[in-house]
């Protein structure tokens, strides 16, 4: 017996336990200067984080994200806060701001087919683009 292509992808029953991020309270960030906080507290609603003297952020309440998604979101920007340059992080946690106001917000997982329509609408928005497909892409997802 084969399975059909929806069945395949169809999202998991709820009854699946739901990742939740459990990081450091604290991530450390690659800085650029000796007089700037070293680290993000990722036990806040609003993770604030400094390169050059520029404050970047992203607030988790303001988003409208399935909560799954946000979930992994967070665990995703504490990667790339720890990873990257500050600049950097703060770009890629731009792409779960632009998810933010897409039509496939509020679910999670995605079909294939919404996937590439919302790409396909963000063909001006290069870098959203790039960060997406690392997320999805990455170690985090291969665990989800």
């Amino acid at each position: 017996m084969t399975k059909s292509a929806d069945q395949e992808h169809a999202p998991p029953s709820s009854s699946f336990p739901a990742y939740v991020f459990e990081g450091p309270a604290q991530v450390a960030i690659r800085t650029r200067t000796n007089d700037q906080p070293k680290y993000v507290d990722t036990r806040l609603s609003v993770w604030t984080w400094y390169d050059g003297g520029t404050a970047m952020k992203i607030d988790w309440a303001a988003l409208h994200l399935n909560p799954n998604l946000m979930q992994i979101a967070k665990a995703f920007v504490a990667y790339a806060l720890e990873k990257y340059a500050p600049v950097t992080a703060f770009k890629a946690s731009g792409v779960f701001e632009r998810l933010a106001e897409s039509d496939i917000s509020a679910k999670f997982p995605w079909t294939r087919q919404e996937l590439v329509t919302t790409i396909s609408a963000w063909a001006k928005f290069r870098e959203s683009t790039i960060f997406l497909e690392r997320f999805i892409a990455g170690p985090l997802m291969e665990e989800y």
